[in-house]
């Protein structure tokens, strides 16, 4: 099976242009229900980067991405990789311990994350 990989959906683009930055608000979607996931999360930074709405030579700030349909999955971009990772509780944890969230195995059936609206916030620097 192919890895899993980003996109943004089209037409879901919208932006927020100040004197410093820009502020895309997206969708993002995820390649296949049967793709597998890659061990540290799939490439996210060079799909936003690719927007022609993003100009900018400093590379992602900052970002939001969450389930706009609540369905329990957690993203969260790790900025030394440039990936979105998906996180879940430890099978031996609870959502009442302190135990931390662990990356899903590469193993996990991906139909609930293709099937999902994950909306995405991202802020770039502005070219001078």
């Amino acid at each position: 099976m192919a890895l899993a990989t980003l996109s943004i959906v089209p037409g879901s683009q919208s932006y927020d242009n100040t004197q410093k930055r820009i502020t895309m608000y997206c969708q993002l979607q995820l390649s296949s229900p049967t793709a597998t996931y890659p061990v540290g999360g799939i490439p996210l930074d060079s799909v936003l980067l690719s927007d022609p709405g993003v100009t900018t030579n400093s590379g992602v700030k900052w970002t939001d991405i969450r389930s706009d349909l609540g369905t329990g999955y957690i993203y969260q971009r790790i900025p030394s990789t440039g990936t979105m990772m998906i996180l879940q509780v430890p099978p031996s944890g609870s959502l009442n311990t302190a135990a931390p969230l662990q990356q899903i195995p590469s193993s996990t059936d991906l139909h609930g994350v293709y099937n999902d609206v994950i909306g995405c916030r991202a802020t770039f620097l502005r070219n001078a």
